[in-house]
């Protein structure tokens, strides 16, 4: 703490400002009393007096009462946390930045989904049921997936991917190191699981941006079309941006490509394609005059 305030004392150019050279008394310079005071051994002392063992006893950590929220049955040891987290932050980087973040949080637990209010329920009996009254309680996995509201969506988009094998469970959208294909996709499965970290983490923060918007400016509910409609709109600008950013050459962005051609057949997206039929043009357009 010490260098710490001898940094800043000279960064500010304190000395400077008081025609102050080094080591010489501040005279003018009005002095208070140490902010910071605590009794040792029934005497009052200032922070920098403090014996070493106070100062331990207030940087202490008690041990965890919780798992770590990486942990599972087949992540025991701190060592496959740490792999899974550099591997879920790996993944988490190819989205937007606030579509990466609202996943991360949700695989860490740190989204405040109104269940975390429990202590509101003396004055407000409701504080913990959903945002779209439905009247379940609403923890992650009822906000994010089994709601009435939003698991229509997450439905409609498993009707093209089931071409692939690929499912959008809860278990797989929580824990994507069990990410999985069919075993005619498996040469295929790098680009999938890009094209899906993609597509999951827009449908995860149209979600929770729907979510705030109802219940803090008390929005309208959205049609099950318009969520349909946004978060594949959503996703192609997500995977336009991660185009744009890879290597023209790269084995995986021409792979990435190829596999996004085949959900183009398939019903639930070839509609959407027909309506939007420009939503994977990478150039940008002239500006009309």
């Amino acid at each position: 703490m010490l260098y710490h305030l001898t940094v800043s004392y000279n960064i500010q150019q304190v000395r400077g400002l008081f025609n102050l050279r080094a080591g010489a008394r501040s005279p003018g310079i009005p002095r208070t009393s140490h902010p910071f005071f605590g009794t040792v051994k029934e005497t009052s002392q200032s922070f920098c007096s403090w014996p070493k063992k106070k100062l331990f006893s207030l940087a202490y950590h008690a041990p965890p009462v919780t798992s770590h929220p990486a942990k599972s049955a087949t992540r025991v040891t701190p060592e496959d946390w740490t792999k899974y987290m550099r591997f879920v932050r790996r993944a988490c980087r190819a989205p937007t930045p606030v579509q990466g973040d609202v996943w991360l949080r949700l695989i860490l637990h740190m989204l405040p989904v109104n269940s975390r209010f429990a202590y509101k329920q003396l004055t407000d009996p409701e504080a913990i049921t959903c945002v779209y009254g439905c009247g379940n309680v609403e923890t992650e996995h009822h906000a994010f997936h089994t709601c009435n509201e939003v698991f229509p969506t997450w439905q409609f988009h498993a009707r093209a991917w089931r071409w692939f094998g690929v499912h959008f469970d809860w278990a797989t959208i929580s824990n994507i190191d069990s990410f999985n294909v069919s075993p005619t996709c498996a040469a295929n499965k790098p680009a999938l699981f890009k094209l899906w970290t993609l597509l999951t983490a827009s449908v995860l923060h149209t979600i929770w941006t729907q979510h705030n918007a109802i219940k803090y400016d008390d929005k309208t509910p959205w049609p099950q079309r318009v969520w349909e409609e946004t978060t594949f709109i959503g996703w192609m600008a997500a995977v336009r941006r991660w185009l744009r950013f890879q290597d023209p050459t790269d084995a995986l962005r021409i792979n990435v490509l190829a596999q996004l051609a085949k959900p183009k057949r398939q019903r639930p997206y070839n509609t959407l394609w027909l309506k939007y039929p420009k939503c994977l043009i990478l150039e940008f357009s002239a500006p009309t005059p």
